[in-house]
């Protein structure tokens, strides 16, 4: 509670919100439309109360694949919508080669996460280029757009910092907020996340990893680099221009949607 942009949720990590923001243009980001969050498999009744109380949660957007949500299945927030919308490409991924709980090794895991670009940001490509990202990022762009105009717009994946990351970043550069107010609210996973990427941090120095991997995990579990979204935008401007010629050309979203958008979600 207190931080830059929070909703008051206590179960649920990372929880916050795009109003407030300001455009290019003079308009500003309604308050209590559009949320983002981690995962909500252990939220309280209390915070679903919350979301349907307050923020009269319409639908809920699922970045997660599916063996992210096994035994982790989000709870239902009041009437709202659920839609699994799988943005990672995981051909070439040995998924059996994944530790469960009973025999996690970070070293294992970190290893893994590093070969498909968790921890240089390279996966943010992949999230917005191969076949799974463009249809999933161009049917939450149609879920925002279909809306009712009184309810809130939720989405998440585990940890609420990749995918969902990059999902703020295009409906904020949609609505026409600066580059560097998105990268600001990008790096905000960093405070909010602060005390477990520290614990994180401890734990593993502690066990005898080296100083390399103590900074690199945190990447895969908690924490963002600000670079990797700086990366992922240079990616979309020189191969599209902008990132709205990356909406517009890629996901589908023309001019009518853009000005629908804006109505739905900015105050003038």
């Amino acid at each position: 509670m207190g931080l830059k942009q929070s909703i008051p949720l206590t179960s649920v990590r990372n929880a916050r919100e795009l109003g407030g923001y300001n455009t290019i243009d003079g308009g500003r980001v309604k308050s209590g439309l559009l949320l983002r969050t981690a995962k909500l498999a252990e939220i309280s009744d209390k915070d679903i109360k919350t979301l349907v109380e307050k923020y009269n949660v319409g639908d809920v957007v699922d970045f997660r694949f599916d063996m992210e949500m096994i035994d982790q299945e989000d709870k239902p927030i009041g009437n709202s919508a659920h839609h699994q919308l799988d943005v990672m490409d995981l051909s070439g991924f040995d998924a059996e080669s994944m530790p469960d709980d009973s025999t996690m090794d970070f070293a294992i895991l970190v290893n893994l996460m590093e070969q498909i670009g968790m921890t240089d940001g390279s996966i943010y490509i992949s999230f917005l280029e191969n076949e799974k990202g463009r249809k999933g990022y161009g049917k939450f762009f149609r879920i925002l757009l279909e809306s009712a105009p009184d309810r809130a717009v939720l989405w998440h994946c585990t940890s609420g910092k990749d995918r969902t990351g990059l999902a703020a970043m295009l409906i904020l550069s949609a609505l026409g907020v600066d580059e560097e107010t998105i990268i600001s609210d990008y790096i905000l996973t960093n405070t909010y996340n602060q005390k477990r990427i520290t614990a994180l941090k401890q734990m593993l120095s502690q066990q005898g990893y080296d100083d390399e991997f103590v900074k690199k995990a945190p990447l895969v579990f908690e924490g963002v680099n600000e670079s990797f979204m700086r990366n992922a935008l240079a990616h979309l401007k020189s191969n599209y221009g902008s990132v709205n010629g990356y909406i517009r050309e890629v996901l589908g979203v023309n001019d009518n949607d853009i000005k629908d958008l804006k109505k739905l979600y900015l105050d003038r």
